[in-house]
This record gives structure tokens, sequence and C-alpha cells, in this order.
């Protein structure tokens, strides 16, 4: 799983280092309309084109049939009725593909969620740095935050036993990526802290090596499980993003431009949906 993030994080910096620069919509755009050529080049490739086309035909001309029998209700209930069962048919082709979709997918939204949920720390402004612990052992006494020249450490740490977390409040003073230190007892981690940019790679949390931590965290190598430490955590304000002057989320306008740039090339590519 490591190696699958390395992967999908270096191609997506690829892909969208043209528009670092650039409002984060272009490059959020961009990617909505290289996904939706994807999926559907994907789509096309392992469903039943052949049966998809013949299904949606028959749907298409019972439509046209309710419109020219309107005025007969046992036909209109009997055309109504194949085509519920006709769109049954449909997605019982469609749905085969949708699945093989789904694991591209999940880590396409992984990577943008990285990239378009919140944004680097400006200069001047402040978060708070959380270390969550394995166990409430004596080695939670000694917890320590070490930080950079740039950063600076504005709080000591607070301790929340119940929840087995120490909580500092830190102020950026330079742009720049940063890598803060945690240390409990005889372990320690590191923790990237981005103020590079307007948008970037923000990792929010480093966590576990659990498979799932490794799927939602793709921004940094996961914690050893031996570590007294267990996760390590970053508040970032949202990123704003906005299309004609109205505020927008990133997954919502993803999914309706991907779909969009979807429909707008299945004639280019002769795919059936």
């Amino acid at each position: 799983m490591g190696l699958i993030n390395r992967v999908m994080t270096g191609l997506f910096d690829l892909v969208l280092f043209p528009f670092r620069s650039l409002d984060p919509m272009w490059g959020l755009a961009w990617v909505s309309l290289l996904v939706g050529v994807l999926m559907l080049w994907i789509f096309g490739r392992v469903s039943n084109q052949d049966a998809i086309k013949v299904t949606r035909d028959r749907i298409r001309g019972n439509l046209i049939g309710i419109r020219l029998f309107g005025d007969d209700l046992g036909m209109l209930f009997r055309l109504q009725a194949t085509i519920f069962r006709q769109t049954l048919t449909y997605l019982r082709y469609a749905m085969m593909p949708m699945l093989i979709m789904i694991v591209p997918l999940v880590l396409i939204l992984i990577q943008l969620d990285l990239r378009f949920l919140t944004r680097p720390l400006e200069p001047g402004e402040n978060t708070v740095v959380t270390v969550k612990l394995r166990d409430l052992s004596p080695v939670s006494n000694e917890v320590e935050l070490s930080v950079p020249d740039g950063v600076t450490i504005e709080t000591p740490g607070v301790r929340i036993e119940s929840e087995r977390e120490v909580a500092w409040r830190v102020r950026v003073d330079e742009p720049g990526d940063y890598l803060l230190t945690l240390r409990a007892g005889a372990d320690s981690v590191e923790k990237q802290l981005a103020a590079s940019g307007r948008w970037a790679n923000v990792s929010r949390e480093r966590t576990g090596a659990g498979l799932l931590d490794k799927i939602f965290h793709p921004g940094e190598a996961p914690i050893p499980g031996a570590n007294a430490i267990e996760s390590v955590s970053i508040q970032y304000a949202p990123l704003s993003l906005s299309v004609f002057g109205f505020g927008i989320d990133w997954l919502l306008f993803f999914f309706v431009a991907s779909i969009a740039f979807g429909f707008a090339f299945k004639r280019v590519l002769g795919v059936e949906v």
C-alpha cells in the first residue's frame, strides 16, 4: 500500500504541477476532466456495450410507446412495468463496471482530499498540534514538541488524559514546509507542517500502520506500531473554492464536473452509457 500511495501522490503532483500558481479550481477542473474521461474509458472496456445499447434502446422505445398509448390505461401500465424491468436490467449490466471503478476512484478521492479540503498555514497564523499516545504510561509525562526556525511554540503542552492526548498551540512565522518532532520517552515521530502556498498537499494527520490508516492518510509514512505515539495531527483551515463567486465543496464540484465531462466525451470514445 505504501508503494501505491507514493505512486499516486507522485502522479497527482505531476498532473497538478502546471496549475500550482493558479486558482485551485483550475487544478480541480483539470483532474475532473481527466477522471471523467478515464472512468468513461474503463466503463467502456469492462461493460457489455452491446447489451447496454439494446436495453437502452428498448427503454427509449417503450417511453415513446407511453406517449402514443397514453389514453390506454392497460397498455400504459404494461409499458411502465416493462420499463421498470428493463431499467433493472440496465442497472445489472452497469453494476459490475461501477464496482470495478470504485477502487481507482477511492484512491483518486483520497488524493484530492489531500489537496483540496484544507489549505497550508499562512505566516502569522497559529494552529494546534495534537499527539495521541497509545496508553497513559509514565511516558506521557515526557512528551515534547520540537520545532525548527520559522515556527514558534506559543503554549506549553496541555494534557488531556481521558483522550491520551497532549496538545500545543504553534505559530508559523515564515512560509515554508517544516518538520516538527514529537518525542515520547525514547520514541519520536516527525510530522509535516505545510505553510508553503495557497494550496498544496496538506497532510492533516500522521497515524498508524494499519491498512485503513495507509489508505486514508497517504501524505506521510505510517507510524510503526511499536511507537509510543499513536498519531499526530495538525488543524488546518478549509481551502476556499468558488465558481462564479459562489462557494462550493470540492467533492460536489468534482462529481458533477467529472460526470459532465464523461458524458461530453462518450461519443468521442464510442462508449454506450
